[in-house]
């Protein structure tokens, strides 16, 4: 690391080990039916159960971003029509847990616009099939391995390169926390060791949340 590299930090750095996160990918998925208080999806990523992910809708050029807890999980597998090739999907069942009045008044509007036919009925409401699934995507994570920290950045060890200056939502687990931080790739160098080929990923924080920022500094201080 160069002097001037090392002026340009405002943070100290601390060396880490044993500790793990996830780039948060947007990938597509098949919205089976949904509805305020859920949803059943179709994907070819395996889902987690009792795991949450964040989904995001764009609707009227907005993107409204949704917690749901899988509840349930199945593989299956679909052909192509004339063809002999099969693919694996994973359809699940998706709780919302973050639907408060202004996401669920969006919600209702996205539905309500794009409902195409109504469903069964549930205890939480009436689920519906949607005219534009794919403004439904999915944030699926990507496992990294964290090697530093501060409070402005990390670096991080992946099985797979990441473009410098995209920006990405991060999961950071420091012991029994999750932190949900937004990032933005510094720089990405390519590692060969071993016949195995790995990426030394450089990432500053760009926005996290108050309560995380706060347990960020114990972490820290307590190294």
């Amino acid at each position: 690391m160069t002097k001037r590299n090392k002026e340009k930090r405002r943070y100290k750095r601390y060396i880490v080990d044993g500790f793990n996160g996830n780039v948060l990918h947007l990938s597509e998925l098949n919205v089976l039916n949904i509805s305020i208080d859920g949803a059943a999806i179709e994907t070819t990523k395996r889902l987690d159960v009792n795991r949450e992910y964040t989904f995001k809708i764009v609707y009227k050029d907005t993107a409204l971003n949704l917690r749901g807890r899988v509840v349930w999980a199945l593989l299956s597998y679909k052909g192509k029509k004339g063809s002999e090739e099969i693919t694996p999907v994973y359809r699940a069942g998706i709780m919302f847990t973050d639907i408060l009045s202004e996401k669920a008044n969006m919600l209702l509007s996205f539905i309500e616009e794009n409902k195409i036919k109504t469903l069964d009925k549930r205890l939480g409401g009436v689920r519906f099939k949607i005219a534009n699934p794919e403004s439904v995507k999915i944030n699926y994570p990507y496992k990294y391995e964290l090697k530093k920290i501060s409070l402005s950045g990390m670096l991080v060890e992946t099985d797979y390169p990441l473009d410098p200056n995209s920006h990405y939502d991060l999961e950071l687990g420091l012991g029994e926390h999750i932190l949900n931080i937004e990032g933005r790739i510094a720089h990405c160098e390519k590692i060969d060791s071993d016949n195995i080929t790995k990426y030394s990923i450089g990432i500053e924080f760009t926005k996290i949340p108050d309560n995380d920022i706060k347990i960020l500094k114990d972490f820290l201080t307590s190294l």
